[in-house]
C-alpha cells in the first residue's frame, strides 16, 4: 500500500511563495504558512484509507492538516508556544474563567454576610426549610397485598419515631439511597420543587416535629422538620447560597446596565448559520451583540461554540428564537465581564500560569510525538530541509493512518486558533471539489485492483477544530 501510495502522488508537499496569494487552481487544496497540500496529495490519502470518500471528510482532513503544518512549521524554527501569550491563548477558556470567577466571587461575595442573625432569621421566615424524610418506595404495578405491606412498613417507622427512637437509627430502614446517605436529609426545600402532597405537608410542619404517613407517587414518607440547632451548619451554608444567588443576579444585572449590553435581532439566524457551518461563517464580522466600546460578532460566537457544551452546540440549530437572545445575551454579558475584570486589575499568580503551562506542553508533545516531528528533522539544518521534514512528517502520518492503527491526536483548538490567526493559510473550496472526483476514480481503481480495503482499521480523525475569525476560506 506505501508503495502504491506513493506512485499514485510523486509530488507531496513544496514551498510557496508568500508574496502570491493562493489562487482558485484546483491542483493545490490548501496552503498553510509555507508549504502546499496538492489536490492529488489528498485525493489519494482519502482513497486509500479504510474511511468512505466524502465531501466533509475531505475537508476534515484539509483543516487538519493546515493545523499541522501550521504548528509544525513553528516548532521547526524553535518555537515552543509555551511564552505566556501563547500559554492564554491556547488555554483562553480556562485562563478565562479562572480570572472571571475570581473578579466574579470577589465582588458578590463581599456583598452576603452571614451571622446568627441572618440565619435565625430565615429559618423563623420559613420560606426556606431544611427537611428530613425516611421513604418506603412503592411501584405502579405493585399487587394489594404489596402494596399494604409498604403501608405497615410506613406507619411502624412512624410508630418507632414517635416511641423516642434515634433518628439515624431508624434512617437505616430509608429506601430513598441519597437522602439515606445524608442521614435523610432532603436538603433545603422551597415551594414548587416537590411533590405537592410532599410540600404540602412539609410547610405545615412545626419545628422539631414529624408529619404523618405522605403519600406520593414515589411511596410512603414520614417527613421531619429538625430545630435549627440540630442542623446550624446545613442550613447556614443553604442560606449563603441563597443570598450569594440573589446578589449575583443583582450583578449581573448591574454589570448589562454598566456596559450597556444589547443583543441585535438578527442574532438568532446568525448563530443557527455559524452554527451549522462553523467552517465558512467564522470569518463573518456580522454584529450580533453589542457593549460599551465594543461589538459581539458572529467570529466570536463560533470562538465561544468551541467552550460550549456539545449539547448547547447540536441545540442551536432547532432552539427558538428567544432561548438563542438569551444565549447571545450571557456570551455577550462573560466578554464584558472579562473586560472588567481586567479592568480592574484582576491578574494570574505565578503558581495558575505554570499549570497551564504545563498543560500545554502536554498537548503539545502529543503532537510533535505523533507526528514525529523530532525524528523527521534529526540531522536537518537548512530551513528548506526543515520545511520539506516537517510536511514529509504530516503526510506520513497520514499513511499510517491509512494502513495501521494509530492514535489520532489534534491541535488543542485555542492553540491552532491563534496559529490561524498569525500565519497565512487557505482551503480552497473548489480544490476540495477537485479531490473527492479524483480520490472516487482513484478508490475504484484500487478496488478492481484487489488492494483496497486496506487490512488494518484506522483510528478515526474526528472533527476538524473550528478555526476563528482570523482564517480564509478560497471558495474560487
Amino acid at each position: 500500500m506505501r508503495l502504491l501510495l506513493v506512485g499514485l502522488v510523486a509530488v507531496t508537499l513544496t514551498a510557496c511563495d508568500l508574496r502570491t496569494a493562493l489562487t482558485g487552481d484546483v491542483d493545490v487544496v490548501a496552503q498553510a504558512g509555507e508549504l502546499e497540500l496538492q489536490s492529488d496529495t489528498l485525493a489519494a490519502i482519502l482513497a486509500a484509507g479504510k474511511w468512505p470518500v466524502q465531501a466533509t471528510l475531505a475537508e476534515t482532513f484539509a483543516h487538519r492538516w493546515v493545523e499541522f503544518a501550521l504548528v509544525g512549521q513553528r516548532f521547526a524554527r524553535g518555537d515552543s508556544l509555551l511564552d505566556s501569550a501563547s500559554v492564554y491563548h491556547a488555554m483562553w477558556p480556562d485562563a478565562t474563567q479562572w480570572l472571571v470567577d475570581y473578579y466574579h466571587d470577589s465582588v458578590v461575595a463581599g456583598r452576603v454576610v452571614v451571622d446568627s442573625a441572618t440565619v435565625d432569621s430565615a429559618y423563623q421566615a420559613g420560606e426556606h426549610r431544611i427537611i428530613y424524610h425516611i421513604m418506603v418506595k412503592t411501584r405502579p404495578d405493585m399487587s394489594p397485598p404489596e402494596r399494604q405491606q409498604t403501608i405497615v412498613q410506613a406507619d411502624r417507622i412512624l410508630a418507632d419515631l414517635k416511641a423516642g427512637m434515634p433518628w439515624e437509627q431508624v434512617n437505616e430502614r430509608n429506601e430513598d439511597p441519597v437522602a439515606k446517605r445524608e442521614g435523610g436529609s432532603v436538603g433545603i426545600l422551597v415551594r414548587g420543587t416537590t411533590a405537592p402532597e410532599f410540600e404540602e405537608a412539609a410547610f405545615r410542619l412545626r419545628p422539631d416535629s414529624l408529619s404523618g404517613v405522605v403519600e406520593t407517587r414515589f411511596g410512603f414518607h414520614v417527613i421531619w422538620r429538625p430545630e435549627l440547632t440540630r442542623v446550624w451548619d446545613e442550613y447556614s451554608v443553604a442560606v449563603e447560597d441563597e443570598l450569594l444567588t440573589r446578589e449575583e443576579d443583582v450583578f449581573l444585572a448591574e454589570l448589562e446596565e454598566r456596559w450597556n449590553v444589547r443583543v441585535r435581532s438578527n442574532a438568532p439566524k446568525a448563530m443557527r448559520e455559524s452554527a451549522s457551518a462553523p467552517l465558512q461563517t467564522f470569518k463573518s464580522a456580522e454584529v450580533i451583540g453589542n457593549y460599551r466600546g465594543g461589538e459581539f460578532t458572529t467570529a466570536d460566537f463560533v470562538r465561544w461554540l468551541q467552550v460550549l457544551s456539545e449539547t448547547v452546540h447540536m441545540s442551536v440549530s432547532t432552539a427558538p428564537d428567544d432561548q438563542l437572545m438569551e444565549l447571545a445575551r450571557t456570551l455577550v454579558r462573560n466578554e464584558v465581564l472579562i473586560l472588567e475584570a481586567r479592568e480592574v486589575g484582576m491578574t494570574y499568580r505565578e503558581g495558575d500560569f505554570v499549570g497551564l503551562q504545563e498543560r500545554v506542553r502536554w498537548e503539545l508533545d502529543k503532537v510533535w510525538q505523533t507526528l514525529q516531528f523530532d525524528a523527521a528533522l534529526a540531522g536537518v539544518t537548512s530551513d528548506e530541509e526543515r520545511l520539506q521534514a516537517v510536511g514529509d512528517a504530516i503526510l506520513d502520518f497520514y499513511h499510517r493512518m491509512s494502513t495501521e492503527r494509530v492514535r489520532s491526536v489534534v491541535v488543542p483548538a485555542f492553540v491552532a486558533d491563534k496559529l490561524r490567526h498569525e500565519m497565512d493559510w487557505k482551503v480552497s473550496s473548489v480544490g476540495l471539489d477537485q479531490v473527492v472526483e479524483r480520490a472516487e476514480v482513484l478508490r475504484a481503481e484500487l478496488v478492481a485492483g484487489g488492494v483496497w480495503p486496506p487490512p488494518t482499521l484506522p483510528v478515526s480523525v474526528g472533527p476538524p477544530t473550528v478555526p476563528d475569525s482570523s482564517g480564509n476560506d478560497s471558495n474560487e
